[in-house]
């Protein structure tokens, strides 16, 4: 019985050895195709790159040589741009001749050329890239389709504006794209500027916005203003910092921002003051009335608006102001309170009115912040 299991315990571990030889061969097999195939990827991959760089290298090179003769005296660029007449040659360029002419036209631009040379420029950039630019606008890149939007601004290509409204109109069309197509319709003076800035569902910053309107022709501007109402809140916060930075002098402007002044809203109420400060600078008869009106609900008005009138008395340095000056002094806010002293210092009588109010003042805190404010002026005279 022994006899039999030993001589069968050898048959299968015979066999059993013989499996694992013949396993052992095929994984051998099978290491060596695996380990061969990934020797083979990395030199694909290592000969790529060798030629990538090679190929980056040569049109580095082609552009460098067609930049040098494009540039060159005699050229047929500099040639155009004397005479203004096109060589044929400008209008037949491959994909990176036109790279290198857009680089050449973009840097020119930024030269500030005159207007002869302005208008040539953009002449010349739309029949050479007009073609290129309408297939990138319809580009699955986005990259792509913001860039050619870019050098449509730059060039100038009023010629696109229909399918710049094509761009607006799809639902794909992102908010950065519709920035930049916006501001080119208000830097064009298309009329289409307006019924976009009505819409109340643009998404845009505050920021964007201003770089929309200050560019705005006059004619667009009193359209915008005859409209002000319509437009969404943002939009009109936004018209009143631009009238202020643009130092909009017409009646149509002043007569809004005194309307605001004079409104319901706080926000509105706060920036026109500032933006009438800035831009009534012939009279300040109309912002001396309204400050003065204003003080008969100051005590109401939100705390930026207050702060705001408190520096614009201290810029203004009329008589009557003094009074309220004092009364702000008082005034909850330290900033406030800081404020109407510091207006307060810069009038002619303002060591007396300071004197006075440190020791008659009803307020504590008024009579603290105008014996520290007298302080300092005094200190300063010493210092002259």
């Amino acid at each position: 019985m022994n006899e039999h299991v030993w001589i069968y315990a050898r048959l299968i571990g015979g066999q059993s050895a013989g499996w694992f030889e013949g396993k052992t061969a095929l994984l051998l097999d099978l290491t060596s195709i695996l380990v061969g195939s990934v020797l083979v990827l990395l030199l694909c991959a290592y000969g790529y790159i060798i030629w990538d760089k090679h190929a980056a290298r040569r049109r580095t090179a082609v552009k460098s040589k067609w930049l040098h003769e494009l540039s060159a005296e005699g050229s047929a660029l500099r040639s155009y741009f004397d005479t203004g007449e096109i060589d044929s040659s400008l209008l037949d360029m491959s994909g990176d001749q036109q790279v290198v002419m857009q680089d050449i036209l973009l840097l020119r631009l930024t030269q500030g050329p005159k207007e002869l040379e302005l208008a040539r420029i953009r002449s010349l950039s739309w029949r050479v890239f007009e073609s290129s630019y309408r297939t990138w606008l319809e580009s699955r890149k986005w990259s792509e389709r913001v860039n050619t939007l870019l050098y449509v601004e730059q060039f100038h290509m009023t010629e696109l504006l229909p399918k710049l409204e094509e761009m607006l109109r799809s639902s794909s069309c992102t908010p950065l794209e519709r920035f930049i197509i916006l501001r080119m319709y208000s830097r064009t003076g298309y009329m289409r500027i307006l019924k976009e800035l009505l819409r109340k569902d643009t998404l845009l910053s505050d920021s964007q916005y201003l770089q929309i309107l200050l560019p705005l022709t006059d004619e667009m501007w009193t359209r915008l203003m005859d409209h002000f109402k319509e437009l969404p809140y943002q939009v009109q916060r936004t018209i009143i910092d631009a009238l202020r930075i643009r130092d909009e002098q017409s009646v149509k402007a002043i007569t809004l921002l005194e309307a605001l002044i004079l409104g319901e809203d706080a926000e509105l109420r706060t920036r026109s003051f500032q933006a009438l400060a800035h831009v009534d600078r012939k009279d300040n008869d109309l912002l001396r009335d309204l400050l003065l009106a204003w003080n008969k609900e100051g005590d109401e008005r939100p705390r930026s608006e207050r702060l705001v009138v408190a520096r614009l008395m201290g810029s203004m340095r009329e008589e009557s102001f003094i009074p309220w000056l004092k009364k702000l002094m008082g005034d909850p806010s330290f900033q406030i309170r800081q404020e109407a002293a510091n207006s307060l210092a810069r009038y002619e009588q303002a060591v007396e009115e300071l004197r006075f109010a440190a020791l008659e003042h009803p307020d504590k805190y008024a009579r603290q912040i105008a014996e520290e404010t007298l302080e300092r002026k005094q200190y300063g005279r010493k210092m002259d």
